[in-house]
This record gives C-alpha cells, structure tokens and sequence, in this order.
C-alpha cells in the first residue's frame, strides 16, 4: 500500500469516527434558581443528526421535542412562548420567557442517556 493510500485510509477512518461522535445525542440537566430557594430542572437532549432539541421537565413528566439550529457553541430552539439559548462547551442556558418579556440563565452539567429521564 502507497503512503498516499494508507494517509488516505487513516483520514477516511477518522472522518468516520467523528461523525459517529457527532451523531449521539448528548445530554444535559440544567437549573434555573427560583425565588422560593428550590431549582427548576430542565433536561435537553441536543440531538444535531436530527436537529432536534428534547425537552424534558424531571417534576411534572413532560416532554417534548422542538426543532434546533446546532452551531459551532450553540444549540438554538424557539417553542413560540419561550425561546432557548444552550452553550454545551460552557455548560449554560438561556431561556427567554417571551410572553413576559424575562430571560433568565442556568447552569447545566453532563448527564447519560439513563438518568435524562427521556423515554427510551
């Protein structure tokens, strides 16, 4: 096999190992504090092989699935009433409460597959 061939083999498998990273959906808890001193618990699910954002709500069992737009640091999702901002390398949210003019900011951290509590 030529060094060219073999330099060409090498940059094809990891081209292949990449988009398979990129492909699994990653996930995220993140909290919001609340004036009465408990979290508001968000869990996404930030899928860019779909384009899709999960959404799910850990205290109520609600869940939902919106369309996203996946850039180089952001995960942008618009449900109409609220509009989400998630920065996975920093590990941040911002959700704009648009019916009443507020955004607020939360912190998020890694979770798996089995503890986002997204149905399987």
């Amino acid at each position: 096999m030529t060094m060219i061939s073999q330099v060409s083999l090498v940059a094809g498998l990891m081209m292949v190992s990449i988009s398979g990273a990129l492909a699994a959906p990653r996930y995220l808890s993140c909290e919001f504090a609340q004036p009465s001193g408990k979290p508001q618990i968000f869990n996404f699910a930030l899928d860019a092989s779909s384009g899709t954002l999960g959404i799910h709500v850990p205290s109520t069992g609600s869940e939902r699935q919106v369309k996203a737009a996946f850039a180089a640091n952001t995960v942008t999702a618009n449900e109409g009433a609220v509009a989400w901002e998630i920065d996975p390398s920093k590990l941040t949210v911002v959700r704009d409460k648009r019916m009443v003019g507020e955004k607020d900011r939360g912190v998020c951290k890694a979770i798996s597959a089995g503890e986002s509590g997204f149905d399987q």
